[in-house]
């Protein structure tokens, strides 16, 4: 299925006051889930320091303006995190975070390393512009975008990746390496963790740490934390241990989100994050997030992974994700917090509206598997199509009555829909024309 290219954004320039930059690095690398729990401790540590936030630098940001911030206007955020290797080649840990003000919704959903993705025509375009290695038909594992896209373009190409695969739009990244992970954890204590198998790997002839540890619960510090979030010898593979780093992410965070943890480690995490973490959050942008932060609950925080399977191909172990299914659980985790609701406040829902689905696009099947995705969410498809007439990119909805079809937007949320019958035949209350780009 072809994934829908999100629009372009420039690329995030290089900060360069530096101290303040960094601290809020490394709060945003230590709660993981959302990058608005780094603001209230960099609003406590301004007032100490006396920094001036109307300063040239303070001024960088993204859209929302200062005071909608000040009033809390609601905001939906998306954030990247990878994790990567020693050398830092590689992203070896990839998930997206969403968080939406208004309902107060903080969803976490996990991308295996080995996932199989063919790169975007902006990467590839990019590689062969400077004469750069592309692998053969463009496919490879995502967490490799990061080594093939190099040093200079490696962050913006592997968030450009994530957005092509989920078909969302990213508000911003935090990367982290092994060491910066272990700094952390030991900076706050340790965590206490149920390991939920005896796990052993020597990994010490490639540089790497030996994997020692017992099944229960026990007091991970930040050696024991790394041998944890890096073995990968599970029952399910990887996903299995994705479901394990997640749920490590989940006790970090809780832990580091109390305000003594923040205030007592101050100095420390100012230094971890300056040599350990990257991301393009900038000053203003983190001062607009701190007026959220009492909305982040961590215990409500939901998790999953990408539907697929592993399989080899060629030869070559990947992750093959399930596009129906991973547009299902987009909807779910990014959108759901935005579905439209009737006047007493009920979510609209278009279930019980028999729907006709035409193939607008080029991919032969695609009416098919469009209504697959649709009936396994509980709604009525009794009618796939081809459409022959006009073409375009966009996803075109037609309904019968006004009210009809707005939940459908959370599949199709580039999509315009218009009420007009004389579109719909006998029998069918909604008509989706699928877009190219969809």
């Amino acid at each position: 299925m072809q994934q829908k290219q999100p629009k372009q954004k420039k690329q995030p320039k290089q900060k360069t006051f530096r101290p303040i930059v960094h601290f809020i690095k490394i709060v945003f690398c230590m709660v993981f889930a959302f990058v608005v729990c780094a603001s209230a401790a960099l609003f406590a540590y301004s007032r100490i320091v006396g920094f001036d936030f109307e300063s040239t630098e303070a001024k960088q940001g993204s859209q929302m303006n200062f005071i909608d911030a000040l009033v809390k206007k609601n905001i939906s955020l998306n954030v990247a995190f990878f994790g990567v290797d020693g050398d830092e080649t590689r992203t070896d840990v990839i998930f997206v975070v969403h968080f939406d003000s208004k309902s107060g919704n903080l969803n976490l959903l996990s991308v295996p390393r080995d996932t199989r993705v063919t790169m975007t025509d902006e990467l590839v375009s990019y590689l062969n512009t400077n004469n750069m290695y592309i692998p053969y038909n463009a496919t490879c594992k995502i967490n490799e975008i990061h080594a093939y896209a190099g040093t200079e373009k490696a962050d913006y190409f592997s968030v450009k990746q994530l957005e092509d695969l989920l078909g969302i739009e990213i508000d911003h990244y935090v990367k982290v390496n092994f060491e910066g992970f272990r700094d952390l954890v030991d900076l706050v204590g340790g965590v206490d963790f149920y390991v939920p198998q005896d796990m052993y790997w020597d990994m010490r002839d490639t540089g790497d740490p030996l994997i020692n540890l017992k099944e229960g619960m026990q007091h991970l510090d930040g050696d024991k934390a790394e041998q944890l979030v890096r073995f990968r010898r599970y029952p399910e593979g990887d996903v299995q241990r994705v479901q394990v780093q997640q749920d490590f992410l989940r006790a970090l965070a809780e832990k580091i989100l109390s305000t003594d943890t923040i205030l007592s480690n101050l100095p420390g995490l100012i230094k971890t994050g300056y040599e350990y973490v990257e991301t393009d959050v900038s000053l203003t942008d983190a001062l607009k997030y701190a007026q959220y932060v009492e909305d982040v609950n961590i215990s409500n925080m939901k998790t999953a992974t990408i539907s697929g399977v592993g399989q080899y191909v060629d030869g070559v172990s990947y992750y093959l994700h399930d596009e129906a299914e991973t547009r299902m659980q987009v909807r779910e985790f990014f959108y759901s917090d935005n579905l439209p609701t009737n006047a007493d406040g009920t979510p609209v829902d278009s279930k019980a509206n028999p729907i006709e689905i035409a193939n607008g696009g080029y991919i032969n099947g695609y009416a098919q598997k469009n209504q697959e995705m649709l009936e396994e969410a509980g709604y009525l498809v009794p009618e796939i199509s081809t459409f022959n007439g006009e073409k375009t990119p966009q996803t075109r909805i037609y309904v019968r009555e006004d009210g009809m079809g707005a939940d459908l937007l959370s599949f199709y949320p580039t999509a315009d829909l218009t009420t007009d019958p004389s579109m719909l035949q006998e029998g069918i209350d909604i008509y989706i024309i699928l877009g190219t780009d969809d």
